[in-house]
């Protein structure tokens, strides 16, 4: 059975940005399907590096780096909150799971 993963798919200014939260890896892509197939490649390249170096510590994304990579790849159109609110809308394009 393979394990699956978690990925958040934003849309910078000028790419896709992918990140798999399990595994703390990220890919980027022109459009969606060239993010989807990178981070799948990042994903089962790394799960190999893995198995040739037990040693290696897999641990998920920690909260401040997912945070950066929300800020990072925030749209400019809603980069202050409304007046009078202090929060903002997230903008997911997507949350696939991964095989």
């Amino acid at each position: 059975m393979r394990n699956q993963y978690t990925a958040i798919v934003r849309k910078s200014r000028l790419e896709y940005v992918a990140i798999c939260l399990e595994l703390n890896v990220s890919a980027r892509g022109e459009d969606l399907a060239s993010v989807e197939k990178n981070l799948r490649n990042a994903i089962e390249l790394y799960l190999e590096d893995i198995k040739e170096h037990p040693e290696t510590f897999v641990s998920p994304v920690p909260t401040q780096e997912f945070i950066e990579f929300i800020r990072d790849t925030e749209p400019e159109w809603y980069k202050e909150p409304a007046e009078g609110l202090l929060l903002r809308p997230l903008e997911i394009h997507e949350v696939p799971s991964y095989a």
